[in-house]
């Protein structure tokens, strides 16, 4: 049987393959350990060491789908062209030039004809059996891997819900904390550790189930394209061989099946009588059941725990809250914040409830002896209105909550209690951290 180039067009082999996944994969651990460019640095900080499972995921599914379609470019022929141009060779008699035609051309269908040409002077029989064993070599090496990236988009899904449990648990650990600032602090950090793994998880799922199916309907296309033009050629080379001149032409070739599975065995070998069943499907689907089972869970566990505390202190990512050894649950009041955060020109804001009253930056270069913040006095008393309007027969018990910066000037905290004391509240509440639980990385109390 003729030999037909050298077989350089396959895929990558398994040891490349891992060799290029750590490649990539430590590339990319070693830019965001080193505080090089990496993308959505961020992201990958909050969501945890889940982040880096998927991210492995995502690192294979795209070294997969770059294999598929180079490989794919690779192969891809002119088959129209080149069937033309044999059959002007094969109909003249000259099977010895066709077989070279194939050689030249050196792709899965002129390597299929062409090792049935090659037999040309030994029978039909002798002609199918070599196409049938040349298909049998080329036709995994078209489908090959494809099929693992439906496999990867599940994966990194449920790798996706894998992170949002490890940062749930985290959650669920967090509400067990008796003080408040403990417990939303707690809770804030795994559910942004949960949602950044649901996030990336999907991401990775739908990027590779979108490859999967273009990848996928390519390949068919090709492997119909193979079965049409492999009948056509064998019954190309039958009528010239039986003397029929004329005879290709005057017969239509049948419709193919799904695959040969009538003249040529090509088929048989793939999706036809003794093969694998049916056409593969060019769609896949994503297990999105346990992630939405898990959702559902995860809002009616904080719908209960909303109403079981009523209310949930959040301290911002940005403060510190100092030490303390004695601490006291806090009661509901209006929130001050002073935040102290890294490389912040402005260093740091105020604000009152949310909303932005200063600069920390602002109020520590202001040497004004009036000590008044105009814009937080002005809130603080709209907040003692309103609550005397819905509160006519209580005396106005006047407490803030201050959340403040374990490395906040003095100064800037001097200014705060004044301008509250103006507003008329003068029961102010520091918000800490229990010395017993510093190293649960949270707290609450005054």
């Amino acid at each position: 049987m003729a030999q037909f180039g050298e077989r350089a067009q396959g895929r990558l082999n398994p040891v490349l393959l891992v060799v290029l996944w750590v490649v990539l994969f430590g590339g990319s651990y070693g830019l965001y350990v080193s505080g090089g460019p990496f993308p959505a640095r961020e992201m990958f900080h909050e969501g945890g060491w889940g982040m880096w499972l998927i991210m492995a995921v995502f690192c294979l599914t795209l070294i997969i789908a770059v294999d598929s379609v180079t490989y794919l470019l690779r192969v891809t022929t002119d088959a129209r062209s080149f069937m033309l141009q044999l059959g002007s060779v094969v109909q003249s008699g000259n099977f010895a030039g066709a077989v070279q035609l194939c050689e030249s051309t050196n792709k899965p269908l002129s390597r299929i004809i062409g090792a049935g040409l090659a037999r040309a002077n030994q029978g039909r029989h002798a002609v199918l059996a070599a196409m049938d064993e040349e298909a049998y070599s080329e036709l995994p090496k078209i489908e090959k891997r494809t099929g693992y990236l439906a496999m990867m988009g599940n994966v990194a899904t449920l790798t996706g819900l894998f992170g949002t449990i490890i940062g749930l648990i985290k959650s669920f650990a967090g509400v067990s904390k008796e003080a408040a600032a403990d417990k939303a602090t707690l809770l804030a950090a795994g559910i942004s550790e949960a949602m950044n793994c649901t996030a990336f998880g999907l991401l990775t799922g739908i990027s590779a189930l979108l490859a999967y199916s273009v990848l996928n309907g390519k390949t068919q296309a090709m492997l119909d394209e193979l079965n049409y033009f492999t009948h056509k050629g064998y019954r190309m080379w039958r009528a010239v061989a039986q003397g029929e001149q004329g005879a290709y032409s005057r017969h239509p070739i049948k419709a193919p099946g799904p695959h040969l599975t009538h003249n040529v065995g090509l088929g048989k070998g793939h999706g036809g009588k003794g093969g694998h069943g049916k056409k593969k499907s060019t769609f896949a689907s994503l297990q999105l059941t346990p992630m939405i089972d898990m959702f559902i869970v995860v809002l009616i566990f904080l719908l209960m725990t909303f109403s079981a505390s009523g209310e949930i202190l959040f301290v911002s990512k940005d403060i510190k809250l100092p030490f303390a050894d004695k601490v006291e649950k806090l009661d509901r009041a209006p929130v001050i914040a002073i935040s102290f955060p890294e490389n912040d020109p402005a260093g740091g804001v105020v604000t009152l409830d949310g909303s932005e009253v200063s600069t920390a930056k602002e109020l520590k270069d202001d040497d004004n002896p009036d000590w008044k913040i105009a814009k937080l006095t002005e809130q603080l008393e709209v907040k003692k209105h309103n609550w005397k309007l819905t509160n006519p027969d209580k005396s106005f018990p006047g407490e803030v909550i201050v959340q403040a910066d374990q490395n906040v000037d003095f100064k800037i905290i001097k200014k705060v209690m004044y301008s509250c004391g103006l507003a008329g509240y003068s029961n102010v509440h520091f918000a800490v951290t229990e010395k017993a639980k510093q190293e649960a990385g949270g707290g609450g109390g005054h």
